[in-house]
């Protein structure tokens, strides 16, 4: 696809909007990256909060453009029989029943070795259950997304997503979901999602990714934020992953959403144009909007 030099032209250099200023003072900037530049560290005071914003929106969009309900679950750790409690940390409480309310955590040497593999571990488990399930149904739903988030005892449990578009499909996912637990248990997880007796919830798409993503950027209750979630080192790297198939059509990725940013930049005079193809460029501007005073 090819675009015509008026289009280039007016994309990269018709300036943007000024900014008001800000109430509460300047915009918060980070320079600490080459030459001056941002660091887009996800673990950044600056680029983190930018970094979970952006992956809160990808959410949003990505859940909600089918316009069909999603199943969503949680895979959890195991319990105090392979996963200890930590008698010192909560010493000062005396005699008491072990609980997460309370502010008791999982010994921590019991924690790092369970930790260590849990995404491999996971890996088996849902392809494993993807399998079983085809065997059973003669089909098994693809996988939206998923999410892993920390427990406040310590380990953490994965949230697996799907669309929904019939009753049959329901059967499908809480079929993948029975598989799930069964072989769950010997890989060394816990429950699926049984807090209220079942094993799956169905919601819509904007209420699934609005509890999936309420703690990423102020965190939530005692729920650590994303940026800490990344510095968590019994989690696993990627805490989220979000099907191609679902941000294709949106065009809302990680990636489209940081060029937003630098074609903002460019339409100021900030930075020189990029050398994207005409695809890539119709595809940022059909995002970003019409000159927008501020990148998302």
């Amino acid at each position: 696809m090819e675009l015509d030099g008026r289009l280039v032209v007016q994309a990269m250099f018709r300036r943007a909007n000024a900014i008001p200023p800000k109430p509460a003072g300047p915009r918060k900037r980070c320079t600490r990256g080459w030459k001056g530049q941002s660091c887009k560290r996800r673990t950044c005071g600056v680029c983190g909060v930018v970094w979970a914003r952006d992956w809160r929106r990808v959410l949003f969009e990505a859940l909600q453009a089918p316009g069909v309900p999603v199943v969503l679950s949680a895979v959890t750790p195991p319990g105090a029989n392979h996963l200890p409690w930590d008698e010192w940390h909560c010493r000062h409480l005396g005699p008491h029943r072990h609980s997460a309310r309370l502010g008791c955590r999982v010994e921590g040497e019991a924690l790092a070795r369970w930790s260590k593999d849990v995404s491999k571990r996971w890996k088996v488990v849902h392809n494993g259950a993807r399998l079983a399930c085809k065997r059973e149904m003669g089909r098994c739903l693809p996988l939206a997304m998923r999410a892993w988030e920390p427990q406040r005892r310590g380990p953490g449990h994965v949230h697996p997503v799907f669309h929904v578009y019939s009753p049959a499909d329901v059967e499908v996912a809480r079929c993948y979901l029975w598989h799930v637990a069964r072989l769950g248990k010997r890989h060394g997880f816990g429950f699926v999602g049984e807090k209220r007796g079942e094993s799956m919830q169905l919601m819509a798409g904007d209420r699934a990714a609005a509890y999936l993503s309420s703690y990423f950027v102020r965190g939530k209750g005692s729920k650590a934020t994303l940026q800490e979630n990344a510095l968590n080192p019994h989690l696993p790297r990627m805490l989220i992953w979000v099907s191609p198939t679902l941000t294709r059509p949106t065009g809302v990725t990680m990636r489209n959403l940081r060029r937003c940013r630098q074609l903002w930049a460019v339409r100021r005079g900030l930075l020189p144009p990029p050398s994207w193809s005409g695809v890539e460029l119709a595809r940022v501007v059909a995002l970003a909007g019409p000159w927008p005073a501020r990148g998302p």
